[in-house]
């Protein structure tokens, strides 16, 4: 089997040496092309990297250039401003737009018959994942959002609320990867089993979700939440490079499903090793879909205060 080349945009930064060093260790070999916001910065990291040669196998790891998008079997585009204190994920909407920028320009000339994927990490991921996918030849299954980590610090937080191990613990996030969120509490299952949230345990659960960017910002440290993202990316390339049929959340372009149209969103995936199958169609309660509703409004909204690339 063919080696999976991953081109890693903002490799230099929290999340993107994160998950180099995670790709670099994983079990299955990767080839890298790292690019940065400077030369140095990479050179920093190509030479950490070859000191892990004695470790195991050589790393297979190179400065990159927007070249490499073309046949890249992955690319993850991560780079955003810095970290200064705490701030909603739309005020870093115009910052960042001007960083993505030129990376969206050259993704959106790759072929129509590409058969990579683009994961957007980039904040707000729902809007940038939306605004490359109205200028990008691929298809709408090629680009994902990743918005992962809403399901997991759901997972975590059902877990502390019913004294059970997250581990054991199935629970999904769908909507905007921000306020707009739409945690799936009649979807919640405990080692496999369903289970039922009292309105007060949901009420719970639901202010813990929603205060965690609070908390972390209270605590005064520049810092995104680094392992969690990169480790979850990393699963993510995983599944799309060599994986078996497993279901995931991710922003994606909807074409009707969920009553939505023409604008990224989290939603339940079908993904593996061929791609992503299929947007997983659920049956929602009326005020989730309704939530659902509003956080497409308002991704579309800033899409097209973004203009054309």
């Amino acid at each position: 089997m063919r080696t999976p080349k991953v081109t890693i945009v903002g490799a230099a930064g929290g999340v993107g040496a994160s998950l180099t060093h995670l790709l670099l260790q994983a079990r299955e070999p990767y080839e890298l092309a790292l690019i940065g916001r400077s030369p140095q910065s990479i050179a920093c990291l190509l030479m950490d990297a070859q000191s892990l040669a004695p470790l195991g196998r050589a790393p297979v790891v190179r400065a990159g250039e927007i070249a490499d998008f073309h046949d890249s079997d992955v690319v993850v585009v991560s780079a955003s401003v810095p970290l200064t204190g705490w701030a909603p994920r739309v005020d870093s909407l115009a910052g960042n737009a001007e960083i993505v920028h030129p990376y969206f320009r050259e993704i959106a000339k790759i072929s129509a018959d590409w058969r990579g994927h683009v994961i957007v990490v980039t904040n707000p991921i729902d809007v940038f994942s939306s605004w490359l996918r109205r200028h990008a030849r691929i298809g709408r299954a090629r680009i994902l959002g990743y918005s992962w980590n809403d399901s997991l610090r759901l997972r975590v937080a059902v877990a502390r609320a019913l004294g059970e191990d997250a581990a054991d613990i199935t629970a999904w996030v769908i909507g905007e990867h921000g306020d707009a969120f739409v945690p799936l509490f009649d979807r919640i299952l405990v080692g496999g089993r369903r289970v039922g949230l009292s309105r007060r345990q949901r009420a719970h659960i639901r202010a813990d979700l929603r205060g965690f960017y609070a908390r972390w910002s209270r605590l005064g440290v520049s810092r995104t939440t680094v392992w969690t993202t990169a480790g979850g990316v990393a699963r993510m390339i995983h599944d799309l490079t060599r994986g078996r049929p497993v279901d995931w959340t991710a922003s994606v372009a909807l074409n009707g499903e969920y009553g939505v149209r023409d604008v990224n969103v989290g939603v339940p995936v079908a993904l593996d090793a061929r791609g992503v199958l299929g947007v997983v169609e659920w049956d929602l309660e009326e005020p989730d879909r309704v939530v659902l509703g509003h956080a497409a409004s308002l991704v579309r909204e800033r899409v097209e205060s973004l203009g054309r690339l």
